[in-house]
């Protein structure tokens, strides 16, 4: 029987309000940095974490001149462009940089999309100049606001031949499309995979309809507190991050850095659609993640929690990591969203890379607004950043409809 090829990660590229790039990530994680606020510029006057001074284009613009031919194609794809597409474009710039892919063709690797339903704000700015001047409408509308424009613009801007999809996933894309890059490489369909989360831009409706859900915090004092008890819901934030995968083997040829080890990975249903987390589907994810990683729980040293900031959920969530871990170990538990906010498709991703992030330089990041945990019995990462070497380490990305996943990610030792 063939061996399973081991999966590993070869590039980072990360966006967030804290951070323009993947060493600022590093910087602002260890200082616990926090991304919300108030920034009119960013579509609306909601209180969130969003990009600060964001300049389209500007990592292009910044290439060395042996790089004119990419920017140029940066430049065509992008122009009117929604600001998912553009940000998305950087942070792929910046992993595919890393992973040496940017200088010739390498086994046309794959590229997988997350999210659905990406260009809500696009699209509300141009329902109403449409209201107005419906003759004027942008024609460059009709490709830019489905979902695949993402993949389209990335595929002519790098040159990517090789299969290519968009995965959605609600809040859990970012870990879906590191499931679907798993099955890629484990079947040898291909052996290199550009992962993408996509900013979530969302409009005016789907906000209010959050606020009315219940699960949205809009007071601006609060920010984003997963497990606390003073917390009042989730922040949205406005993140993008890119991973790229190989399998050992490929990576070893190539002569490249290895960033971490992809371990496992687990995806569940819990058969009901809805808002509502369910403790036993969350669970189940975990263990799948350890089986496929062939670790016990006592292996993991930290969980980067899916952790919102909603009182249901987080609750949800402790009680699933009891069931994983009970008598079995005891993880550090921190949750990246009280820094950069909730990315929804992007989530995944810019987790798993600030993750990566950690294991690379010995630390865990704080969890700076936990003053009063809902669970006592749990370990939680403490107000500043701690020296911690992690091995073995779960991000978990739970969403609407009941999925749930959960990601392995490892130290890479020969």
């Amino acid at each position: 029987m063939t061996a399973r090829p081991r999966l590993v990660v070869t590039g980072l590229g990360a966006r967030a309000s804290i951070a323009a790039n993947v060493p600022e990530l590093a910087v602002a994680l260890r200082a616990g940095r926090c991304g919300f606020g108030v920034y009119p510029g960013m579509n609306s006057d909601w209180p969130g974490f969003w990009l600060p001074n964001y300049q389209p284009l500007a990592s292009f613009t910044a290439l060395p001149p042996k790089y004119g031919d990419l920017a140029m194609r940066a430049q065509r794809a992008l122009r009117g462009a929604p600001i998912a597409s553009q940000v998305a474009a950087e942070v792929a710039l910046e992993a595919l940089a890393q992973a040496g892919l940017l200088t010739g063709r390498v086994d046309n690797p794959a590229l997988i999309v997350a999210g659905n339903n990406i260009h809500q704000h696009y699209a509300q700015t141009h329902y109403r100049r449409f209201l107005e001047q419906p003759d004027y409408l942008n024609p460059r509308y009709a490709v830019n606001f489905v979902d695949t424009g993402v993949m389209a613009a990335l595929s002519e801007i790098f040159g990517l031949h090789g299969p290519g999809f968009t995965v959605g996933g609600s809040a859990a894309s970012g870990n879906v499309a590191l499931y679907q890059a798993a099955q890629l490489l484990r079947a040898g369909a291909t052996s290199t995979c550009l992962c993408v989360g996509p900013l979530a831009d969302f409009g005016d409706l789907e906000r209010q309809a959050l606020v009315n859900l219940g699960v949205l915090n809009d007071e601006p004092a609060c920010g984003c507190r997963p497990f606390d008890q003073q917390s009042a819901g989730m922040a949205l934030g406005h993140g993008s991050a890119a991973l790229v995968l190989e399998t050992l083997d490929h990576a070893q040829q190539r002569q490249v850095t290895i960033l971490a080890e992809l371990s496992g990975i687990g995806l569940t249903l819990d058969g009901r659609q809805g808002a509502e987390p369910d403790v036993t589907g969350e669970a189940r994810a975990m263990r799948l993640a350890l089986a496929d990683a062939r670790l016990d729980p006592s292996a993991i040293d930290t969980l980067n929690a899916h952790g919102t900031g909603t009182p249901v959920g987080d609750a949800a969530e402790c009680a699933a990591v009891r069931e994983v871990f009970d008598a079995t170990g005891d993880p550090i538990i921190n949750a990246s969203k009280a820094l950069f906010g909730h990315c929804f498709f992007a989530a995944g991703l810019l987790e798993a890379a600030a993750v990566i992030v950690q294991i690379q330089h010995g630390f865990l990041h704080p969890n700076p607004f936990l003053e009063q945990p809902v669970a006592a019995d749990l370990r939680f990462a403490g107000l500043t950043a701690e020296p911690v070497t992690v091995h073995h380490a779960l991000s978990n990305a739970f969403s609407f409809g009941g999925i749930n996943s959960s990601v392995a990610i490892s130290r890479y030792s020969t």
